[in-house]
């Protein structure tokens, strides 16, 4: 019986680089810098959640100090009190009832004593109201001046 011989043609190995491949260092490396990326920028979503509130904090105070003011100028000037109050909701409406539920800030004015404005023909005269704006929930005050001038009425 006759054997017959096969051969074998060797294929040539594989080059580096050839079919585009990355190796695991490099795919490691990136992995390395992409952590680190999502990292800094995670720890910035407080900061800006803080200063997302404080922007929205300072918009309804604003709100809030026009209604008081315009309140208060439509008051007749002699007919000021001494102190008082005003409620707000969370979005700084008015309200105008006690209810504790809606009520998210509280506004309480002291009107200081006139003052007179020396040298001038007619007795003009300026009222400050100190103003304490407290968030009812989470108990934060901030202070801000209103100054009223003798409107006439």
């Amino acid at each position: 019986m006759k054997m017959k011989r096969f051969s074998v043609k060797a294929q040539p190995a594989p080059t580096c680089g050839t079919e585009g491949a990355f190796s695991l260092v490099e795919v490691a490396f990136a992995i390395g810098i992409l952590s680190f990326s999502l990292v800094a920028m995670m720890s910035l979503v407080p900061v800006a959640l803080t200063t997302s509130r404080d922007s929205i904090d300072k918009s309804l105070e604003l709100e809030m100090l026009q209604v008081v003011r315009a309140n208060l100028l439509n008051t007749p000037y002699s007919g000021l009190a001494d102190s008082g109050n005003f409620l707000f909701d969370a979005d700084a409406a008015l309200v105008s009832g006690t209810t504790q539920a809606e009520v998210r800030y509280r506004v309480d004015y002291v009107n200081e004593p006139s003052t007179s404005f020396p040298g001038t023909q007619t007795a003009l005269s300026l009222r400050t109201s100190r103003l304490r704006i407290e968030n009812v929930l989470t108990k934060q005050v901030r202070q801000s001046c209103l100054h009223l001038p003798d409107n006439g009425l």
